[in-house]
């Protein structure tokens, strides 16, 4: 499992961004690790997890990938994973993986948060955030669209 010292300062640094009140973990329960951090976690595993219909969405979703029974999932598996934590069940997604996960990693749009390879572990934190996913571009106002102050002034 990755560095519990490193999970809890994330979860502080996540906490004081926007508060998370209720969890979902899949890969190893937290809970016994004492992560608790007054957050409320629900813990599935892969196959419970894939079969779950959506009643609700939590604030986080964790995964680790990096745990031995995680390492033996697919591809595919791994994909339909992150996909339905992403889009459905989970407003922000905290995903702990190896290396070789780096290119699943980015083509789900996921955020590198903190990469561990010169270290003992090659571990890496991804994140998933709408709200910080797209940043809005410049000409995406009305300035550069119809100015109705403008419409009796000008003729096209």
């Amino acid at each position: 499992m990755a560095e519990q010292n490193v999970i809890t300062s994330m979860l502080d640094d996540l906490c004081q961004e926007q508060p998370i009140e209720t969890a979902l973990c899949i890969g190893q329960d937290l809970c016994q690790h004492g992560l608790q951090h007054s957050i409320d976690w629900q813990y599935f595993n892969v196959s419970d997890f894939l079969s779950l219909p959506f009643t609700r969405r939590y604030d986080l979703g964790f995964i680790l990938l990096d745990t031995p029974a995680m390492q033996n999932l697919s591809e595919a598996e791994k994909s339909q994973l992150l996909v339905k934590l992403r889009d459905l069940m989970a407003k922000r997604l905290v995903v702990v993986c190896q290396s070789q996960d780096v290119k699943l990693m980015r083509a789900l749009g996921l955020t590198q948060m903190l990469d561990k390879t010169q270290q003992q572990g090659s571990i890496s934190l991804w994140q998933f955030n709408i709200l910080t996913y797209k940043h809005v571009p410049d000409w995406f106002n009305s300035k550069f669209w119809a100015n109705p102050e403008n419409w009796d002034k000008f003729r096209w």
